[in-house]
């Protein structure tokens, strides 16, 4: 072997090396901020101090949440932390811990810009308190979408695998070790998904302050249908046809009629429920404009959006 071709492994070697100590130090940074959270069970997750004292896991890995939980971390001390609330539909769940909390918030990234591709590292604990990590690649990345039990997620993040077994509830890492979400293996079937840090950091404002998740209520049953073509332009989209309207809701008392077509939601397009949902969730407690069609004719409508009553099933 000549000279250059020493040089050149060497030069390979290096790279490797640096490579694998980039990763090993976003591991310890990421771990400084993560503990191990014993759900039903043998069930093991992990949680992440997202705020000062506040620490956010997975909600499946628990069948009833409890009242409080204890943590593991990095030394293999337990803390006691208590719940603030859960959010299924994001599954999500976040404690508070109890008394001084000598372990720092995560640094929070921005998941806008993850694409296909993108490495993606999460970071946990094993039920002894020690570090755990996989890395992989962002196999999906696309706009909101709502989940199977009807949570609302700002961006879809899909991994190219799985999550492993105690990772659920662990945040996720981009290259820069920012962490871009909370890695669950319950939204998906055959991938595992990060809940995005907007998500995330919606979810914790929520609870910390309601307990609770607020979901929009109009008070309508709607079903999509295709909006009347204007100068021949085939693409005009769909709408959502009113079909019922609840008694007193938020719908009717704004004057909105059966066989009304919802056309777009504060500029927002409605072509669906997951569609209508989304663009709503902003405006609970507040006035949206509504943007329909009337026999044909174009109108708008001031709309005060109502949370969601628990017994309730329609938009």
């Amino acid at each position: 072997m000549n000279s250059s071709s020493n040089e050149t492994s060497a030069a390979t070697t290096g790279a490797l090396v640096a490579h694998s100590q980039a990763f090993a130090a976003i591991v310890d940074r990421l771990g400084a901020s993560t503990l191990a959270v014993r759900g039903r069970r043998h069930a093991i997750a992990s949680g992440v101090v997202w705020r000062d004292g506040i620490v956010v896991t997975a909600a499946h890995v628990f069948r009833h949440t409890p009242a409080a939980v204890t943590l593991v971390d990095g030394k293999g001390k337990s803390i006691e932390a208590t719940l603030v609330g859960i959010d299924s539909s994001t599954d999500l769940a976040v404690f508070r811990i109890v008394g001084e909390n000598a372990l720092p918030p995560v640094a929070i990234g921005d998941a806008a810009g993850v694409r296909a591709g993108h490495l993606a590292i999460a970071v946990g604990r094993s039920g002894e308190g020690d570090a755990i990590a996989s890395a992989g690649l962002v196999n999906r990345a696309s706009g909101p979408w709502q989940t199977w039990l009807g949570g609302v997620v700002d961006r879809l993040i899909r991994l190219d695998g799985g999550v492993y077994e105690g990772l659920s509830g662990a945040p996720v890492a981009d290259a820069s070790g920012a962490v871009i979400g909370v890695a669950t293996s319950a939204l998906s079937r055959h991938y595992g998904i990060v809940v995005p840090a907007s998500t995330v950091s919606r979810v914790v404002d929520a609870l910390v302050s309601g307990g609770h998740v607020a979901r929009p209520w109009l008070g309508i049953g709607a079903q999509p249908v295709p909006l009347p073509q204007r100068g021949g332009d085939p693409s005009a989209g769909t709408g959502l046809l009113i079909s019922a309207l609840a008694p007193g809701g938020p719908a009717e008392r704004a004057g909105l009629l059966i066989g009304d077509i919802v056309v777009r939601v504060a500029g927002e397009a409605a072509a669906d429920l997951r569609a209508l949902r989304s663009a709503l969730g902003a405006f609970v407690g507040k006035a949206a404009t509504l943007s329909i069609l009337r026999g044909g004719e174009a109108k708008e409508l001031q709309v005060e959006v109502s949370e969601r009553p628990a017994e309730r099933r329609c938009g």
